[in-house]
């Protein structure tokens, strides 16, 4: 197209020579004749500019696996190009030493479970069950000296209560006994008297004379009558009194029994009470105990023991760990591409003794400016090219710094599948859409001419062409969005010819309604070649920059002004301007 354009160019410069020299008649014959052209009107879509980079190919995931432990290699299961999955074992290092390690945690550990088995099995049982049944002895030995004493209580106070009948009993004996002695002495009083009587009637005495009286014997034998009477009243009197000495005697008798009862009960229950106290005493005591060996004591020693096991765990989680330093595992799944460790032979901790690829998707990275960095977004599709093949990819990374000395933003981008094909480390050209533009009046590139960095465009009104200035916003090769100047109405001239110029009658011979929005167009911004030549107008070339860089200042602008320094001037040579 390039090389037609400029032959076309040529061509008009001569035949410009030679219509100038042309008689007035013969350019009015030209000029009547019509135009065949074809039209178009504008149409909506995405303008996008692409742009070319070198990047390069590495693997999506790759991993250096170094030993963390040093010693003499023992085993080594896999070489270059075989395939691993996560966690195979590559190779094995001498580990005896751990062994014994960790058999010396583990006998830690066991002796850590024994002593708590020890603590807390049946030794603790048999303690708390000792305990449990002291408390249930102080508490019935509790019960049973309450009993006691509440029993006690019970016949102290019926013994105070027959006490305090015997004394009733006591005194009213002694009043019995003093009136039956107060009775027996009036009685012998009496007997006295009547014996003093009768005496005197049995000697009478004397008269004044000397000569004895005589006997009243019958007087006598009255008196004796009533001494006998008296006397049989003294004796029933002496019987009354002793019957009731005797039952006085007999209520101190009990009255001393109850008095001496009562006040043993009263000396045992004071003993009771004291029990009562010192097993109330011992049984607080017992419960406290018991209370805080189950809250505090055994959650301490519970406390100290899980501590010592779980230090002993540690420990053996310590040895486990190092232990695995041993055994080297691939911490990815994917192809092994280097190894540097043998059998028999040293490996040294910290250095690189596999080196595994995960191939699944390929990355690829690139480096662009930042203008074009603030276009790209995490999910871009990017096109890949190395010698005749090609690949779809997406921009997985787009970086936020700038290298230090190249000042340009690294780019990510995943490359499914094509692991074959593109082998780790080498360049491949990148193709990604740097400049976007959403338009509502999109023409062919075509259709759109430049002179003295203005653009134009030729549109059909009325059979005649209209020379219509335009403002152009992103354009590629193919496309151009226009900002200004067209309507989606308006018919746009596609078709170049010689004899294209502003009032020219025009026949349309074939034509779209518009543009189809829905296909994107692009183009390598490295082209720049484009050019079409109209009656000596030239159309625009698409200066796309430095691709190396990405540097799209140069190119057509994406900001909406569609033209720059860069695009080509070119002369309107139409007849009569």
């Amino acid at each position: 197209m390039k090389n037609r354009r400029v032959l076309a160019l040529g061509l008009v410069i001569v035949l410009g020579v030679s219509i100038t020299g042309c008689s007035s008649k013969k350019q009015t014959e030209v000029t009547a004749e019509k135009v065949n052209v074809e039209v178009q009107t504008p149409g909506s879509g995405e303008v996008a500019l692409d742009t070319d980079y070198i990047g390069t190919v590495s693997p999506e995931q790759q991993v250096y696996v170094t030993p963390l432990v040093s010693g003499t290699v023992t085993q080594v299961n896999y070489a270059v190009g075989d395939t691993v999955q996560e966690g195979d074992v590559l190779f094995k290092i001498d580990d005896e030493a751990a062994q014994l390690q960790m058999s010396s945690a583990k006998a830690a550990y066991s002796q850590a479970a024994a002593g708590v088995t020890a603590a807390t099995g049946g030794s603790r049982h048999l303690q708390n069950y000792q305990t449990e049944q002291s408390i249930d002895t102080l508490e019935d030995s509790l019960d049973k000296v309450r009993s006691s004493i509440s029993d006690m209580q019970g016949q102290i106070d019926t013994l105070g209560q027959q006490q305090e009948q015997l004394t009733q009993a006591v005194q009213g004996a002694q009043a019995g006994a003093e009136a039956k002695n107060q009775a027996l002495a009036q009685a012998q009083v009496r007997l006295d008297d009547l014996n003093k009587e009768l005496e005197a009637l049995e000697n009478p005495g004397t008269d004044e004379s000397g000569v004895e009286l005589p006997k009243n014997e019958e007087a006598i034998n009255a008196k004796k009558a009533e001494i006998q009477v008296q006397e049989t009243t003294v004796a029933t009197a002496k019987l009354d009194l002793a019957t009731a000495q005797s039952q006085l005697s007999d209520a101190q008798a009990g009255l001393s029994q109850v008095t001496s009862g009562k006040s043993q009960l009263e000396s045992a229950l004071e003993t009771a009470k004291s029990q009562k106290d010192t097993l109330k005493d011992n049984l607080k005591t017992a419960q406290d105990t018991y209370d805080i060996t189950q809250d505090e004591v055994y959650p301490q020693t519970d406390a100290t023991y899980a501590a010592q096991l779980s230090a002993a765990g540690v420990g053996v989680k310590s040895a486990q760990y190092q232990l695995d330093f041993y055994t080297v595992t691939a911490p990815i799944s994917g192809q092994v591409e280097t190894v540097s460790v043998e059998k028999d032979a040293m490996a040294a901790a910290g250095n690189v003794a596999f080196v595994i690829s995960n191939k699944n998707s390929m990355t690829v990275t690139f480096q662009v400016a930042e203008k074009v960095k603030d276009q790209l977004q995490v999910g871009d599709a990017i096109t890949v090219e190395r010698g005749d093949e090609t690949f779809g990819g997406t921009i997985i990374e787009v970086g936020t710094m700038a290298g230090a000395q190249t000042k340009l933003f690294q780019i990510k981008a995943t490359i499914p599948g094509g692991s074959d094909k593109l082998p780790s480390g080498v360049s491949v050209k990148v193709h990604a859409t740097t400049q976007r533009e959403e338009g509502d009046l999109i023409i062919p590139y075509d259709a759109v001419y430049f002179s003295a960095g203005d653009a134009y465009v030729y549109c059909v009104e009325d059979g005649k062409l209209v020379k219509t200035p335009v403002t152009v916003g992103l354009m590629n090769d193919t496309q151009v969005s226009i900002a200004d100047g067209l309507t989606a109405d308006s018919q746009v001239v596609t078709t170049w010819s010689s004899k294209l110029r502003d009032g020219a009658e025009v026949t349309i011979v074939s034509g779209a309604d518009s543009t189809d929005g829905s296909n994107t167009a692009s183009t390598d911004s490295t082209d720049s070649s484009n050019a079409a030549i109209a009656d000596g107008d030239i159309t625009a070339d698409n200066a796309a920059g430095d691709a190396a860089t990405g540097d799209t200042d140069n190119s057509n602008a994406a900001d909406g002004t569609g033209t720059d320094d860069s695009n080509s001037d070119r002369k309107d040579a139409e007849a009569g301007e």
